[in-house]
């Protein structure tokens, strides 16, 4: 890393030292020489060449062929990811072309055209009275392609292990890490098809009509988890073919006073595969003590349908007023699942047949901003969210855990609400142009049924101040500090789950929190900055004698940019992260241990990651050619440090290894024009990621079938790859 380093310093430096020589020449011209008395000067019959294009403005089509090698034992998916990087296959890699008039404009914008990560983006705008947009987004999720299963498909809800399988193991003929050879190798991905359009039509010159509409589909397999009990557990390829449609409409009005919309918003979600049924590897028939098969319910429909009003009012005193009320309806009705699959277990009759849960949701912000002078400026906003659920309880005295006995459950189900107000005030002074200083406050308050805390209630203030009136200096600086305080405490429904009564959930225990953050940038000339931020924030959760007890995070940035001209730019930046925190438990069975103490445990996690980020642009510096140059390089570092009362009645602790994981990317693009309307390129990628943990590494997990579990073998692999692309470029 040093050495890589050290080459990046160097260019730099190099370039620094070369590029305003190389300016000096290209903008002091040779004298012309001088004639002799005698000689009469002759018209020039030389033309002017006209320049190359900018390929950052023309019209271009871009097209080539690419191709990606790998080293030994690297992961080609994880490499992927969200890409489609398939090789040995011509690519229409990019398409821009845009023609603007005074009276319309229209552009098009296709990548990638023909594979899986493919988009395509088309805008119409006939100024003032009709715009319209078009995208499709195809994105793709690679998850393994060294993935395998004993199961096989049935229909897409049902997954079947062979029967002599299941049965040779039921009968201890064989074992799960006997059969796991017969498992088939399988592709794990999925992949999400985005289709949007948008149109905004000029109804009359103060009154506007906008309509969208978007669709997403997802289809593939993704990682997934069934168990039968903690001895019993599988991992599954969960089939996936969901729609949600989102539509909006809406009709704005508006003048030099203001401005009034009403709107309607529609989401509607529709699952093909709404439950999975999966075989028991251990079973092949029900008994009271396991079931043969499990089932579990998938994502259900889902309905959202929202109307908006809107309303914006321009005051005196360079004041202006707004407002925002919405109120929506959520539903989902699907049939519900039964409470078990085990034909050998009664059955328990539902409540209901289908969930009929609904809610309402009543949202509001108002807002006024105000400069009563040119020194002053205000601004107060109130929000309020409620989310009233009206789904009915859902009564029932027994239920069935691991489908293999049945349980009381004591009680039926309660639908859960929450409500949130929110104040925020603002102001901003500004005694001269040189400094800005302001000051903020905001109350944020939540009531959540059937919490430990009823209420929270949240209590910031910000303080900032701002240096900009210099041209060669900038300098903020912003200090917050809050305090979370929850009230109504119900100890007792921790003690009804078997929770310890101290333990805080982290989301709703009281909390108070600093954090300060500080930008500089210093521009000593035009075409040289350097810039630092620094952000530091500490958590404290003072009455939290379980769960998350603190939080701090440092994070610090240098970097640095050289623009001498259009034509060349160059940035450097480095980042530090570190994130630490402290969680307390108690390892305690109900009984005597259970307030002993001695068996309190603590987590100190630790993250560390550094970032470094290289990129130089040369565009037509050398003759005729464009050169891109981008080097990034991350390291990040995790650790998990376990510590013990001293006189702790636990068995020592194994700590455990850090950890780790590493990504370098380095690309170069060189593109040379052959003439105006033709160029040709070609780039190099260099890609490595190595990662080291503890949990999913294939050195831990090297079956599918351990002890407890039946895994598809979606691990963390590290990879190295090489990409070359070879392209001709069309401009015009």
């Amino acid at each position: 890393m040093r050495i890589n380093i050290r080459l990046l310093w160097m260019a730099t430096l190099t370039l620094l030292l070369l590029c305003p020589l190389a300016l000096a020449q290209a903008l002091v011209p040779a004298l012309p020489p001088v004639p002799a008395a005698a000689e009469t000067p002759q018209p020039s019959t030389q033309t002017t060449e006209a320049p190359l294009p900018d390929l950052r403005t023309a019209n271009f089509v871009d097209f080539g062929v690419r191709g990606t090698s790998y080293s030994s034992g690297s992961d080609a998916a994880r490499f992927q990811r969200y890409r489609d990087l398939r090789t040995n296959r011509p690519v229409l890699d990019g398409l821009r072309y845009t023609n603007l008039t005074e009276a319309r404009g229209f552009s098009v914008r296709a990548d990638h055209v023909g594979f899986y990560d493919q988009r395509y983006r088309a805008s119409y705008n006939d100024y003032g009275k009709l715009k319209v947009s078009f995208d499709y987004n195809q994105i793709p999720l690679f998850y393994s392609r060294d993935t395998a299963t004993l199961f096989s498909t049935e229909s897409r809800a049902v997954l079947r292990i062979d029967d002599a399988i299941q049965s040779g193991i039921e009968n201890k003929l064989t074992t799960a890490a006997n059969v796991v050879g017969q498992s088939k190798r399988f592709d794990l991905r999925d992949r999400r098809n985005v289709l949007s359009v948008a149109m905004t039509y000029s109804l009359v010159p103060q009154l506007d009509w906008h309509l969208s509409l978007k669709n997403t589909t997802k289809t593939g397999s993704q990682p997934w988890a069934g168990t039968f009990g903690f001895s019993d557990a599988v991992e599954l390829a969960v089939p996936l073919d969901t729609r949600t449609t989102e539509l909006g409409t809406a009709l704005e009005w508006a003048n030099t006073r203001g401005m009034a919309r009403v709107g309607y918003d529609g989401s509607f979600f529709h699952n093909n595969v709404q439950s999975l049924v999966w075989d028991n590897p251990l079973r092949l028939t029900d008994s009271a003590t396991g079931p043969s098969q499990g089932r579990m319910s998938l994502w259900p429909n889902s309905n959202m349908n929202s109307a908006s009003m809107t309303g914006a009012l321009n005051l005196p005193g360079h004041s202006r007023a707004t407002g925002y009320v919405s109120l929506g309806s959520w539903s989902q009705n699907d049939a519900l699942v039964p409470f078990t699959i085990n034909t050998a277990l009664p059955a328990i009759p539902l409540d209901r047949a289908s969930a009929d849960a609904e809610a309402r949701i009543t949202a509001m912000t108002y807002s006024f901003t105000s400069k009563p002078t040119t020194m002053l400026w205000v601004n107060a906003r109130y929000r309020s969210y409620d989310f009233d659920n009206r789904t009915p309880e859902f009564h029932v005295a027994n239920t069935v855990t691991y489908d293999t006995s049945v349980a009381a459950l004591g009680e039926g189900t309660t639908a859960y609400s929450i409500g949130r107000r929110t104040f925020d005030a603002d102001a901003s002074l500004t005694p001269t142009r040189f400094a800005a200083f302001r000051a903020g406050y905001t109350r944020e308050q939540i009531k959540q049924t059937f919490r430990s805390f009823d209420t929270t209630t949240e209590d910031t203030v910000r303080l900032s101040a701002d240096a900009t009136g210099v041209s060669w200096l900038t300098v903020r600086a912003v200090y917050e500090h809050a305090r979370r305080v929850g009230t109504g405490l119900d100890e007792q429904a921790l003690d009804d789950i078997g929770e310890q009564v101290s333990l805080r959930q982290f989301d709703i225990s009281d909390r108070t929190s600093n954090r300060f953050s500080g930008l500089v940038q210093l521009t000593p000339w035009a075409a040289f900055s350097i810039n630092g931020t620094a952000a530091i924030g500490k958590e404290e959760r003072p009455r939290s004698a379980f769960g998350l007890r603190s939080n701090d995070n440092h994070a610090y940035s240098v970097g640095a940019d050289y623009v001498p001209k259009d034509a060349v730019s160059l940035g450097l930046s480095y980042t530090y992260e570190k994130y630490d925190a402290l969680q307390q438990s108690r390892q305690a069975n109900p009984g005597v241990q259970f307030d002993d103490p001695r068996r309190d445990w603590t987590t100190d996690s630790g993250d560390l990651a550094h970032t470094l980020a290289a990129s130089m642009d040369l565009l037509k510096v050398f003759s005729k050619t464009d050169v891109r140059f981008a080097y990034d390089y991350s390291h990040a570092r995790s650790l998990y440090v376990y510590g013990l009362t001293p006189d702790s009645a636990l068995p020592p602790v194994v700590q455990l290894p850090a950890v780790t994981n590493t990504f370098t990317r380095g690309t170069i693009d060189v593109r040379y024009y052959l003439t105006r309307h033709l160029a040709a390129g070609g780039a190099y990628w260099y890609d490595k990621y190595s990662v080291d943990d503890f949990a999913v590494n294939p050195q831990t997990i090297n079956a599918l079938a351990q002890p407890s579990f039946l895994l598809i073998g979606y691990l963390n692999r590290p990879y190295t790859a090489n990409t070359l692309i070879g392209r001709l470029t069309y401009i015009w």
